[in-house]
C-alpha cells in the first residue's frame, strides 16, 4: 500500500508510551464551524474561499490585495501568511480593520529561509525549525504585539516538518534532517514529538511507519492523520492514523492521488485533502476519506488553481471577514 519508500529509523518507536490525553481542543467538527480555503499562490490577490458542504462547492468570500507564495494560519482576529519566497517575512492581515502589516519576526542573518514550519497554537504563531544554525529551535510569535519568545528546543532538529494542535498539545511530525556542512545532504525522518505546555517540554512519541516530509496533518478526537508527503524525493499517497491513547500509528487506506504538502483538515466527520504531487500539476484535486466505509472518494475540484491552505473558524469570525468586502 502506498508509494514504495524505506523507513528511516532515526529514533526508537514507543518512547514515553503512556502519553494519554492532555487537555482539550479538538478540531472544529460541527455545524457551528466554517471551512475556508486560502489560495496562497497568486499574482495579484490572495483569495479566501468559503465551503458550502450541502452543495460541495466553494465561493470567494474575500480578497486581500497582496501577492506572494504563502501558507496560512488564523491567530485571534488575524490571518497570517508565512511567506515561502522570503522565509523571514510574515504578512499579518487584521480582519477587524483590513490593515495589512508585513513583519519579520525572525531576525536571522540569512536573507532566505523558508523550510521551517509555521502553525497556530495557544493564540500564537509557532515557528519550528526556523534557525539554520540550530533546527531544534522553536519560537512563538505574538502578532498583536510583534513579540517573539523562545520555546524549549525540539528533541530532534528538523526542517520541512508539519505540525498540528491536538488535545491541548502541539505535535510535530516527520520532516528532514539537513547537514549544516552540506545543505544537499538530507535525510527524511519518521520521528514525532509533541510540545506539552503543562510540562513546558517536548515529549517523544511513536515514530511514523513511513519517514516523510512536507505531509498534511489533520486532528479529530483522539486521532491524528498524516497524509501524503515526500519520501526521498518521491510523492506518496500513504496515509497513517495516530491514536494518542495508545501512542501508535496505523496505516489506513491510501489516497487515490499522491500529494505533497496538501491542504488537510478533518471537517464534518470527513478527512478532506486538497493538492497534488507538485505545484506544476493540478493542485485543485480534492479527496475525502470516510471512516465508516474506509474509502477515499473524489470531490468537486476547487474552482481556482491551487495550492491552498485549509483553515477552520467560527461563523462570527467569518462574518467579520466578509463585512470588510
Amino acid at each position: 500500500m502506498g508509494s514504495s519508500c524505506s523507513r528511516k529509523d532515526d529514533e526508537p518507536a514507543n518512547v514515553n508510551v503512556a502519553l494519554g490525553t492532555v487537555g482539550s481542543g479538538y478540531t472544529y467538527n460541527d455545524s457551528n464551524s466554517c471551512l475556508l480555503a486560502v489560495q496562497f499562490e497568486s499574482e495579484r490577490t490572495i483569495k479566501v474561499l468559503k465551503y458550502h458542504s450541502a452543495k460541495d462547492d466553494w465561493t470567494i468570500c474575500h480578497e486581500i490585495l497582496n501577492k506572494g507564495l504563502y501558507r496560512t494560519a488564523i491567530v485571534k482576529q488575524y490571518l497570517l501568511f508565512h511567506d515561502w519566497s522570503n522565509g523571514v517575512r510574515v504578512c499579518c492581515y487584521d480582519t477587524t480593520t483590513r490593515a495589512l502589516r508585513t513583519l519579520m519576526p525572525l531576525k536571522v542573518r540569512q536573507p532566505y529561509w523558508s523550510c521551517y514550519c509555521a502553525t497556530e497554537f495557544q493564540n500564537l504563531l509557532y515557528l519550528i525549525g526556523a534557525d539554520t544554525e540550530d533546527t531544534r529551535k522553536v519560537y512563538a510569535w505574538d502578532p498583536e504585539h510583534d513579540v517573539l519568545s523562545n520555546v524549549p528546543k525540539l528533541n530532534i532538529g528538523r526542517t520541512r516538518a508539519t505540525a498540528v494542535k491536538h488535545e491541548g498539545c502541539l505535535y510535530v511530525v516527520g520532516g528532514m534532517i539537513t547537514s549544516l556542512d552540506d545543505i544537499s545532504d538530507t535525510q527524511d525522518i519518521a520521528s514525532v514529538e509533541r510540545y506539552n505546555p503543562r510540562r513546558n517540554c517536548w515529549e517523544r512519541c511513536a515514530s511514523l511507519l513511513q519517514a516523510r516530509c512536507v505531509s498534511g496533518l489533520g486532528s479529530a478526537g483522539h486521532f491524528i492523520y498524516v497524509v501524503g508527503g515526500d519520501c526521498v524525493g518521491t510523492p506518496t499517497n500513504m496515509v497513517e492514523r495516530y491514536d494518542s491513547r495508545i501512542n501508535k500509528w496505523t496505516q489506513i487506506t491510501v489516497m487515490q492521488v499522491p500529494k505533497v504538502f496538501p491542504a488537510t483538515v478533518y471537517f464534518n466527520n470527513r478527512l478532506i485533502v486538497c493538492g497534488n504531487s507538485s505545484n506544476d500539476e493540478d493542485c485543485s484535486i480534492v479527496e475525502e476519506f470516510d471512516e465508516k466505509t474506509n474509502k477515499w472518494s473524489g470531490k468537486n475540484k476547487m474552482p481556482l488553481p491551487g495550492p491552498f491552505s485549509y483553515v477552520v473558524t467560527n461563523p462570527e469570525w467569518l462574518r467579520q471577514l466578509e463585512a470588510l468586502n
